[in-house]
């Protein structure tokens, strides 16, 4: 028997067998949307990471980032309820949902005037900020990543300008040596910083998405020597990201 033949045999089933189950669990995302009547199967990241932290909960006020087609919107009216009021943002137009109290506006994150406009829609001060905003995929992942960890601090940027202090931020962003700077850019301005990433997000994704929690604000922070320890390892190795 060859034996090189054998362990070959074995590895690409193991592959294919890892594939097979991967694409079982896109689908079954994909089918559970689709029977919850839910417009992406991002939905779940959402309403998992929630499920886990609940950081948006009944009557708060939520501003969705590149919301379209709508998914994260239907979960956020879920949690906030009738008396909560979901706010969303994407440069496509969105089908209008049928909630009074969830409204979508054409607008760009990098507007200067958008945390002003949002202010003016909005009943209150915004207690949750949600971004699932992505560039223009080129398939360089160097240039991916870099425009989503900027679009990420844009987001960012954006909550600065409309959160209430206590509020919450949940954004994406991909994999890479960027995310060092954005972590600590997070930290500056929230009490709690958490990385996540959901089961219904691939496993093979570079993405990843971070939750800020209680806002409080610009501040100051001085690196500690765990922190300098990685990030000297993750500029030696970019693949590490973090």
């Amino acid at each position: 028997m060859d034996h090189c033949l054998s362990w070959r045999d074995g590895f690409r089933k193991i592959a294919l067998s890892s594939r097979w189950i991967e694409k079982r669990r896109r689908d079954q995302f994909y089918k559970l949307a689709k029977e919850k009547g839910y417009r992406s199967r991002a939905s779940f990241k959402l309403l998992q990471v929630n499920r886990s932290y609940r950081f948006i909960k009944h009557g708060l006020n939520v501003v969705d980032l590149g919301a379209a087609p709508g998914g994260w919107l239907q979960i956020a009216r879920e949690a906030v309820g009738e008396s909560g009021f979901v706010l969303g943002v994407d440069k496509q137009e969105i089908k209008p949902l049928s909630w009074r109290n969830v409204v979508t506006i054409v607008a760009d994150i990098e507007d200067p005037a958008l945390p002003n406009l949002i202010l003016e829609k909005m009943p209150d001060r915004v207690d949750v900020v949600l971004s699932d905003v992505s560039p223009n995929l080129t398939g360089s992942w160097e240039i991916d990543h870099a425009r989503q960890v900027y679009l990420a601090n844009q987001s960012l940027e954006f909550a600065r300008h409309v959160l209430r202090e206590g509020g919450a931020f949940f954004a994406k962003a991909f994999h890479g040596p960027d995310l060092q700077d954005f972590r600590s850019n997070l930290k500056r301005s929230f009490q709690t910083v958490r990385i996540v990433k959901p089961p219904a997000s691939r496993s093979d994704s570079s993405e990843i998405y971070f939750l800020g929690l209680n806002y409080i604000g610009e501040r100051q922070l001085s690196l500690s020597s765990e922190e300098q320890s990685e990030r000297a390892i993750s500029q030696d190795d970019p693949a590490t990201g973090l």
